[in-house]
């Protein structure tokens, strides 16, 4: 099976391998507006005034509930709030962050506590009662293994859910060297 990673697109003036939420509420809605000025991207417009305060208040809670379901599963957080990747590709990033700096982190390298995943986004799935189940590193590398491969898999999350895309939750940033930050 070849190499399996972990992407992050961002936009060239967003700080690489951060996130808003780690910062207390007020410096994280300064920065927001910051965000929403610097940049044109459709991604960027949650951080406008006027969707800003749902999009925490969603995110916030989403945070909340991949926390508590990781440690469910067994997983060991160093962090309250997840570094967000997808596995592999998704084919709407490019949609959504043109011209995007790509991060890439290879999966090989990550313990199984220290990452889940869950199919589509879990802001979106926060609230639906059929919200998509986390699971861990393991049953990931099981779920490609059975579909014969991880764009058999993305494609069949596609078919599924409605949307090609694997989201990957990191809770310890020892993987986040200087080189992918960059």
């Amino acid at each position: 099976m070849r190499n399996i990673y972990l992407v992050n697109h961002r936009p060239p003036k967003h700080e690489p391998m951060k996130s808003i939420m780690r910062l207390p509420k007020e410096e994280t809605f300064t920065l927001a507006a910051k965000l929403y000025a610097d940049n044109d991207y459709d991604a960027s417009r949650r951080f406008g005034s006027t969707q800003f305060a749902d999009y925490y208040e969603t995110r916030l809670k989403a945070e909340k509930w991949l926390y508590d379901n990781f440690v469910s599963l067994g997983g060991k957080p160093r962090t309250k709030h997840p570094l967000y990747f997808y596995v592999h590709d998704w084919d709407l990033a490019a949609k959504f962050w043109p011209g995007a700096k790509i991060v890439k982190i290879p999966l090989d390298g990550i313990e199984s506590c220290d990452i889940c995943f869950a199919f589509g986004d879990s802001c979106v799935d926060v609230d639906k009662l059929d919200r998509q189940r986390f699971f861990l590193k393991d049953e990931l590398m099981e779920l490609i293994a059975s579909h014969g491969g991880i764009e058999k898999l993305i494609a069949y999350v596609k078919q599924e859910i409605g949307i090609g895309m694997i989201e990957a939750y990191l809770w310890n940033d020892k993987y986040v060297t200087r080189e992918s930050a960059e």
